[in-house]
């Protein structure tokens, strides 16, 4: 899993990848929790999650179809993460580029702000209207 696995997401998908150097970080934990507790509002804006961890990666969709099992290594891992960081959250837009890096969790009320304010997700919003 590396970031040409990623680039299958462009246009199609905004991405969180949630990256801790242990499952049982507790940052990660609740990142992960958070998201999963407003999956209709995750799947409004399009976005996929990947538990990402040193040695394997997990893709979770919140559209209702089967998300992925876990598969073992990850560059994801190796590419976004620090020698010293513990644990970070990558928000990557539609067309593929990063758009907030943070090393502590982040709420999704603020995450789904961030992600309302980008061009094309207004866009979106006034076609749904």
């Amino acid at each position: 899993m590396d970031s040409q696995d990623l680039k299958n997401h462009q246009w199609k998908n905004r991405i969180v990848l949630v990256l801790s150097n242990d499952a049982a970080n507790e940052h990660y934990k609740a990142q992960i929790a958070d998201l999963k507790s407003v999956k209709e509002e995750c799947a409004e804006r399009k976005l996929v999650m990947y538990q990402v961890l040193p040695s394997e990666v997990r893709l979770q969709k919140f559209d209702g179809s089967k998300s992925e099992k876990w598969n073992e290594s990850s560059d994801l891992f190796k590419e976004f993460m620090q020698k010293d960081d513990e644990f970070k959250m990558v928000l990557i837009g539609l067309d593929g580029s990063v758009k907030e890096e943070r090393n502590e969790p982040m709420s999704s009320k603020k995450l789904f702000d961030i992600i309302d304010s980008m061009p094309m997700r207004e866009r979106e919003m006034r076609k749904d209207n």
